[in-house]
């Protein structure tokens, strides 16, 4: 079964993904040992476990960050946490893997497309998470959805270069010891 999953890699990364998404948004508190089963688990299947360890701290830093900032200013409120759940935390921690493996063919569009990719579907995510009741927007949801379509169409971008970057870095360290 784990030769099966790590030669399918790619597909099985970006359907547990959109898995991980779901649990996360649906089960909040609840969800977070799952959660971090998930990352344990991806990291011992992972045929990049640097590569992805990099992301996955500096991406989920930087998206968490922005995300407390949110929080902080009001713009994003979570029922069960002051500023910023664990839960969130987490589901960053599988965003940053993803980029690497589920979701790497991102960094194969032009930079445009990344900008409206980053525009239209990071601002649906998180109007999903309303809908479904794990974030609250005390501003109005069009206004929510104008500040996060700024700020993913800004970052999307940046977090494809982080990962791209990370990614060409491994290679390259990979091959000077093949």
């Amino acid at each position: 079964m784990r030769r099966f999953i790590v030669s399918h890699f790619y597909w099985f990364n970006f359907i547990w993904f959109q898995l991980m998404w779901f649990i996360a948004v649906f089960f909040t508190v609840s969800g977070q040992l799952f959660l971090i089963f998930s990352l344990l688990l991806h990291f011992y299947l992972s045929p990049d476990r640097k590569f992805d360890l990099a992301s996955l701290i500096t991406i989920s830093a930087i998206g968490g960050t922005v995300d407390l900032l949110l929080s902080w200013l009001g713009i994003m409120v979570f029922p069960e946490a002051t500023l910023l759940p664990l839960w969130l935390v987490l589901l960053w921690a599988h965003f940053a893997v993803a980029l690497n493996h589920g979701m790497s063919w991102l960094n194969q569009i032009p930079l445009y497309f990344q900008v409206m990719f980053g525009g239209l579907f990071g601002p649906l995510s998180y109007y999903a998470g309303y809908k479904f009741g794990a974030v609250d927007f005390p501003l109005s949801p069009l206004q929510t959805s104008l500040i996060l379509i700024v700020i993913w169409a800004t970052l999307l971008p940046v977090y494809l270069f982080i990962s791209r970057n990370y990614g060409d870095r491994y290679d390259n360290v990979k091959q000077k010891h093949s």
